[in-house]
């Protein structure tokens, strides 16, 4: 499967290399604005659209267009990830009894190819599906509710980072490097205005977006090392097992290491076609002598003005 989405984006790339070739007398600017919903999928949220772990998001978004086909865009979006097992009725999670909540904000380089082309300066190829891929950086920082307060994850770790008995598991940062992927579908409502919706996966190169991925650490380890409430946020089980902790073993799996956390962003957009103001302007302009005059009407007869260019 991961082979097949390599071999699919690598196509796009190569067919956008080709498309940069086309003509570009048709180049201008956008700025825009996304409105929607964040979502997280990982070991504590097992499906990516969960109503109850859905949370608004927003963004901003500079993009140029080179041609009708290929455009590259610069964005900051921001939302909110969560995860909770009490929300999935499986034993394993109803007994792990774990669960988090971290806000989540991105910046983003992506190059976007409008599939049927897109040509708002000239009213033609109105609306257009597309497809988007990139690189990008986010910073995340996990945290849990433990009576009353919000605590951070990450410094207490939780699965035995930065003790001498677990010397392979070092702090996870929480700023890392992402790959944003996704497909939308946008329209020309005016000359300046575009509306669109879009849906974008963020593959992740991180387990710990929720501070769960490892095996359990002893108790003993963790109390002595990171300190009791690394233990009482390690292990939760308690809480609802009647004060008795689940746990078959120190080494008995927390999450599963082999499969890295996605989040998503799926809203809309409104942007606007910022040089077509300036063609626009370029078009009603007279010239006398070479250079452009912009008095009244009478004023451009009476001296003679060559009109429009």
């Amino acid at each position: 499967m991961q082979n097949q989405i390599v071999l699919f984006w690598s196509r796009l790339i190569l067919a956008g290399v080709l498309l940069l070739q086309l003509p570009t007398n048709a180049q201008y600017y956008e700025l825009g604005v996304f409105g929607g919903f964040s979502n997280y999928q990982g070991d504590l949220a097992p499906f990516a659209f969960n109503p109850a772990e859905t949370h608004l998001a927003s963004g901003v978004f500079a993009k140029y267009n080179f041609n009708k086909f290929l455009a590259v865009k610069v964005s900051y979006y921001s939302g909110s990830l969560s995860g909770n097992d009490a929300l999935y009725d499986q034993p394993f999670r109803v007994k792990r009894n774990l669960r988090f909540e971290t806000a989540i904000n991105e910046v983003a380089v992506m190059g976007e190819m409008n599939i049927t082309g897109f040509q708002p300066h000239r009213h033609k190829n109105l609306l257009s599906p597309y497809v988007f891929a990139g690189i990008g950086l986010f910073h995340f920082n996990p945290k849990a509710n433990f009576e009353g307060n919000w605590v951070e994850l990450q410094p207490l770790g939780t699965e035995g980072q930065g003790t001498e008995a677990y010397p392979d598991r070092e702090p996870y940062r929480l700023t890392q490097i992402n790959v944003p992927l996704g497909i939308g579908f946008k329209g020309n409502i005016s000359r300046n205005w575009n509306i669109g919706v879009e849906l974008g996966w963020r593959k992740t190169f991180t387990d710990y977006i929720d501070d769960v991925s490892n095996t359990y650490v002893a108790k003993e380890i963790l109390i002595a090392e990171n300190g009791a409430l690394a233990w009482e946020l390690s292990n939760r089980s308690d809480e609802i097992n009647d004060g008795v902790e689940w746990l078959k073993d120190d080494n008995y799996l927390r999450g599963d290491p082999t499969d890295k956390d996605w989040y998503f962003f799926t809203g809309f957009i409104v942007s606007y076609n910022l040089s077509l103001i300036q063609e626009g302007l370029r078009r009603n302009q007279y010239y006398v002598e070479g250079k452009p005059y912009k008095g009244t009407r009478q004023a451009r007869k009476k001296m003679g003005c060559p009109g429009k260019r």
